[in-house]
């Protein structure tokens, strides 16, 4: 199974903070800037570059490994515009490199070592409902993956997801969904449970459809953080032959992160973690070559990043 994180990590974040109190206004593009300075975004930030380099992961069924480098940059484009009464959307920007760096598997192997790329161009649509405690949220995305070497229609896919959710408390909401991926790929549904548990100021925790996320703030200027997340994707490439093909890599990121701030709104980070369930799948776009598919073992990883919190 391959997830894409961008739609449960925000989209949960920015719903429960837009509905943290029942009948408020809806929020527009004015207004942002008091949204940014509250606390509603404990989890999230407005811009975000991380990079993330793994150990050498052992391909189970044969001989030689797998190393991954990743650079993630993520940015809202706007504050919260309001298009309708209750109903706000935000335009989000996403861009990562993933650097695939195998070492001795063999010339049978039907791929060597990858540069990978996507771009993609997300809204969210939030909406609230008056003198309620329902909620609901809509995505779509757009997304070039590939690694440039022949741009075509099999580069470019879809997404779109819609989840409802509901506030128990002024400390707990629970929700669920699902995410329609892959739309001119190999597509998938994927149905999601989401949680937010803020019992105090200093902690909170929740589960975001993939994403795992709990932190804990110890003053102004430091926290941390446990974050699980997906940390694979599908690509479109060409092979040694010039067949069109697509990577499937599946990983599971698991990483314990400190948080500290530089100056004003920036902040760095930095953490060390694990990967589980990696999988990588190199499928025929064409049926002119057979799907491959390779196990791997878990091995460590480590991040940093510098994140803006506010414009």
């Amino acid at each position: 199974m391959s997830a894409k994180t961008t739609f449960p990590v925000i989209a949960a974040n920015l719903l429960f903070a837009l509905i943290s109190s029942a009948g408020e206004p809806p929020i527009s593009a004015a207004s942002a800037p008091a949204l940014a300075d509250s606390q509603a975004f404990p989890a999230f930030d407005f811009l975000t570059g991380t990079f993330t380099q793994t150990g050498e992961m052992d391909l189970d069924n044969g001989s030689g490994n797998l190393s991954i480098s990743k650079f993630q940059l993520t940015a809202f484009l706007s504050g919260p515009i309001t298009l309708l009464e209750d109903l706000t959307l935000i335009p989000v920007f996403s861009y990562n490199t993933t650097q695939l760096d195998f070492d001795g598997v063999g010339a049978a192997f039907p791929i060597r070592d990858e540069d990978l790329h996507s771009i993609s161009l997300s809204s969210l649509f939030l909406k609230k409902f008056q003198n309620s405690r329902w909620m609901g949220i809509g995505y779509a995305r757009a997304e070039m993956a590939t690694d440039f070497q022949a741009i075509s229609a099999d580069d470019l896919t879809f997404d779109l997801a819609a989840s409802i959710a509901y506030r128990f408390s002024d400390t707990f909401t629970l929700g669920a969904g699902f995410i329609v991926t892959n739309l001119n790929g190999n597509d998938e549904i994927l149905p999601g449970i989401n949680f937010d548990w803020a019992p105090s100021e200093d902690f909170r925790a929740g589960i975001y459809g993939p994403n795992l996320l709990a932190t804990y703030t110890f003053s102004e200027n430091w926290n941390i953080s446990l974050d699980g997340t997906p940390g694979g994707g599908n690509f479109n490439i060409r092979d040694t032959a010039g067949s069109s093909r697509t990577i499937q890599l599946d990983s599971y990121w698991m990483s314990v992160n400190t948080h500290h701030r530089i100056v004003g709104e920036l902040w760095f980070n930095a953490g060390v973690g694990y990967t589980f369930g990696n999988e990588i799948e190199v499928q025929s776009n064409n049926g002119s070559n057979p799907s491959f598919s390779r196990e791997m073992d878990g091995a460590p990883l480590a991040q940093i990043g510098l994140s803006l919190r506010k414009w």
